[in-house]
């Protein structure tokens, strides 16, 4: 086999005949080039066919049609036939050289490996864009993460924070993390019990005697969630557990903690 080191890629993805393999093999086993070559190729291409399963977003279809509806063709050629012939002055031409045989085993396997890298390239391309939202939605999800930690951080270390701690009635230690300089309040929970599907453990705001809504908070294990309101006018912070989705006033029997600030 001429040029048999440019076989690994044919080798990698079972393009090449019996009468290649064989002799592929037998200089697989003496070649450490190739052989390192068989392994990288094979990750790779496990890793591109693990990637081109992936699920590409909604939007890549439509922008994909876009960009092509944006390509301009290239006018006709014009045919044999149509085009005009040029006026050409009268000259002597060498004797063509003679034509050397076509090796056609050559021929096949620069076609066979034309098609595999087709395939590769293909792949790669469909992988790239399947993946581009997958990226994006990782992307935007770890910058949710540090967000939320540099918000933590400033509250749990700034001058005038104040942690308010309780045992709520139905089990589960909770606590209040109060900064009235940043006019931000957090809850935390620790070993919070499960209350169903259709309930929720419900934040709410004091002004006064009057209640207001806040975040609601799954149950069971522990939880962190900040509350939305500022604490402008608040005088105290509670928790109750609701039916799922929130209510608009605490249900008297459900409340669990009421601390005053």
């Amino acid at each position: 086999m001429s040029e048999i080191h440019g076989a690994v890629g044919s080798y990698v993805v079972n393009a090449l005949d019996p009468d290649e393999l064989d002799e592929f093999e037998a200089h697989l086993a003496v070649c450490p080039t190739c052989t390192r070559e068989v392994q990288e190729f094979g990750e790779t291409a496990a890793q591109l066919s693990l990637l081109a399963s992936a699920t590409p977003p909604p939007a890549l279809r439509t922008s994909i049609l876009a960009a092509i509806s944006e390509v301009r063709p290239l006018p006709p050629e014009p045919s044999a036939e149509t085009a005009a012939p040029e006026p050409s002055p009268r000259v002597t031409l060498p004797a063509p050289a003679p034509r050397r045989p076509v090796d056609e085993l050559a021929l096949r396997r620069q076609q066979r490996r034309t098609r595999v890298l087709s395939v590769l390239v293909a792949a790669v391309v469909a992988a790239a864009l399947a993946l581009g939202g997958v990226v994006y939605g990782l992307v935007n999800a770890r910058q949710a993460q540090v967000a939320q930690q540099a918000a933590e951080t400033e509250l749990l270390t700034a001058p005038d924070v104040k942690t308010y701690s309780a045992t709520m009635k139905d089990g589960g230690q909770i606590s209040f993390v109060v900064s009235k300089s940043l006019n931000r309040a957090m809850f935390i929970g620790k070993d919070l019990p499960a209350v169903g599907a259709d309930r929720t453990y419900q934040l709410w705001t004091l002004d006064g005697q009057r209640a207001i809504p806040d975040n609601t908070v799954p149950g069971g294990g522990d939880r962190k969630e900040f509350f939305r309101e500022t604490l402008s006018g608040v005088t105290g912070l509670a928790v109750s557990v609701e039916a799922a989705g929130g209510a608009q006033q605490p249900t008297p029997a459900a409340i669990q903690v009421v601390t005053e600030l």
